[in-house]
């Protein structure tokens, strides 16, 4: 048996998230579409999924296989699959490798390109907010993510999980007309990242005090918050091992 681990990006505007379904058109599912017609028999397992529209600068799979892979597959996977899917590198790993629960920490950055909009083939790569922002208001909000909280108020939680995560990077930059938002934390839930940056702009945009979010982190109110960000400025950007 041989493991190998794959780098890979997608722009994932036309999927339905990363994990195959039955009924839908998923970033897994295109890939094992590919796999099964290179390789006779294979297993594939990943860092994380991500939703719907979310895209990726660079998912962590493993592929183990019965015999190695050939020179030329790289090449002959990325001619094969649709353009919106790409592997960037192949390494070979320990066959005890597990992209998921060795991963360390995980990046993730939010893109939002303020007040005017760029060309038309980045309508689903950024986010377009059409008000003034300010780098400072948004890192005095972004600070009080980091460390460990609780994070009910933020996602929708599976019945096997808990709502504590540490984030160890939380603030924002501003880069190329954009204002980007960076996000590191050991584990991240099902729409938090969304949720978090949705949060910021609402303080900002004073439909919530900095104190109530603060709070909610501490001790959850009864409902989710609802501010939430589209999908198109959301990038999985680096898993960290």
């Amino acid at each position: 048996m041989f493991s190998y681990k794959l780098d890979i990006s997608y722009d994932g505007t036309n999927f339905h998230g990363f994990q195959k379904q039955s009924d839908n058109i998923t970033i897994q599912g295109d890939i094992e579409k590919v796999l099964s017609q290179l390789l006779r028999d294979y297993d594939l397992t990943y860092s994380g999924r991500t939703d719907a529209g979310v895209h990726a600068k660079s998912q962590i799979l493993c592929l183990k296989v019965n015999n190695e892979l050939k020179n030329n597959f790289l090449n002959s996977f990325n001619s094969l699959i649709s353009n919106q899917i790409k592997i960037n590198k192949i390494q070979k790993v320990s066959k005890n490798f597990h992209p998921r629960f060795d991963a360390k920490s995980r990046v993730y950055k939010y893109f939002i390109l303020n007040k005017t909009r760029e060309l038309p083939f980045s309508e689903n790569r950024v986010y377009f907010v059409n008000k003034n922002l300010n780098i400072n208001d948004l890192n005095s909000v972004s600070r009080i993510f980091l460390g460990k909280n609780n994070f009910k108020n933020f996602s929708k939680l599976r019945p096997d999980q808990t709502p504590e995560r540490t984030i160890a990077v939380s603030k924002w930059s501003f880069q190329n007309s954009k204002f980007i938002y960076t996000i590191e934390g050991n584990s991240f839930l099902h729409n938090m990242v969304k949720s978090i940056v949705g949060s910021q702009l609402a303080v900002i945009d004073k439909k919530i005090s900095i104190k109530d979010l603060e709070s909610s982190l501490k001790s959850p109110f009864d409902k989710r918050h609802n501010f939430m960000v589209p999908s198109s400025g959301l990038y999985l950007w680096k898993v960290k091992y």
